[in-house]
């Protein structure tokens, strides 16, 4: 019986803790998506080297291959935040063709910003931050036009 009621209590404090994403808002779902603004502009690992074009207040969405229990990860090197900004802390996708295990890679989502026309540099190193004088596992870089 103890043991039934803990199962039970333990069962209504999980489901308690569960997120609704719902919205009461009933002016949220009906936004025209014509002031959502432009699409993300998208850059994975094999547009290294390349350029991309983003507006001012457009999003750019850069994933690239990571796997956080290695101890690597990806450092901006070089970037220029008065023309394109980074939006927080990057994310992390799993590979979705990969099964879902400790261990497991995925990717490295960064989000930028456009605020300013011009030009800029995005360079990444992937590394261990803690190792000094090691040259990075892998670089990456784009050539950002924001207009």
């Amino acid at each position: 019986m103890r043991k039934s009621l803990l199962v039970l209590l333990l069962g209504l404090a999980v489901v308690g803790c569960g997120k609704n994403d719902s919205s009461s808002d009933a002016t949220s779902s009906a936004v025209p998506t014509s002031t959502q603004g432009p699409a993300p502009v998208t850059a994975g690992e094999g547009d290294n080297g390349q350029e991309r074009r983003v507006a001012v207040g457009q999003s750019l969405v850069v994933t690239l291959p990571a796997n956080p229990s290695t101890g690597y990860m990806w450092q901006i090197t070089e970037l220029d935040a008065n023309l394109l900004q980074a939006q927080g802390d990057p994310g992390f996708k799993p590979d979705p063709n990969v099964p879902v295990a400790p261990g497991s890679g995925g990717g490295s989502v960064w989000t930028f910003v456009g605020k300013a026309a011009g030009i800029t540099k995005l360079s990444m190193d992937y590394l261990r931050p803690w190792e000094q004088g090691v040259e990075p596992a892998q670089t990456y870089s784009l050539t950002i036009k924001v207009e």
